[in-house]
């Protein structure tokens, strides 16, 4: 065999698992935006909205469900939460590594505060959705939710149009939201 069909020979199974791999990433991508689609009728993504102390703050996602406006804030984790609503750090254990993340209960409040400012008269919810292989030790912190859950929690919407007052509140939402 000449050096360059041992060279093509070794290449193809590193090709093909990084093929798997990018199908496999793709595929949990795309799961959660499936599940975000049965539960919303319309999305804004990565948008800054005004908060209610003359500043501005970020919104991951927000949502048009039946339940009113869903604010979500979107983490990627593989192993373990280790987690306490006191702490300013949270760390995710995946058995070789660890990884340190911000606390985002405080700042899923105040997201939801600035969405509720802007549409007081509906319904503002937020959660905190981890994406990932991800367990959590001991008890779930409070909002926060995996992708299924989700669709458990809210229900998926129907073909008909949101009522009056929630489509009114999304356009106000909308307006007052920019491209990141």
């Amino acid at each position: 065999m000449t050096p360059t069909l041992w060279l093509v020979v070794a290449a193809l199974p590193a090709l093909v698992a990084l093929g798997l791999l990018a199908w496999w990433w793709s595929r949990r991508r795309r799961r959660l935006e499936y599940l975000l689609r049965r539960i919303a009728w319309e999305q804004l993504a990565d948008v800054i909205i005004p908060d209610d102390v003359e500043g501005e703050i970020h919104l991951d996602l927000a949502l048009l469900t039946t339940r009113g406006i869903l604010v979500l804030e979107v983490r990627r984790g593989n192993g373990t939460l280790f987690w306490s609503e006191q702490m300013d750090q949270w760390a995710v254990l995946d058995g070789t590594g660890r990884t340190v993340l911000k606390n985002p209960l405080p700042g899923m409040r105040a997201r939801r505060h600035a969405v509720h400012a802007l549409v007081p008269r509906v319904p503002v919810d937020g959660r905190v959705v981890f994406v990932g292989q991800l367990s959590i030790a001991g008890e779930r912190p409070p909002g926060v939710v995996l992708p299924e859950d989700l669709v458990a929690e809210f229900p998926a919407r129907g073909k008909e149009r949101p009522p009056a007052a929630l489509h009114e509140a999304w356009a106000t939402l909308v307006a007052a939201a920019r491209p990141l």
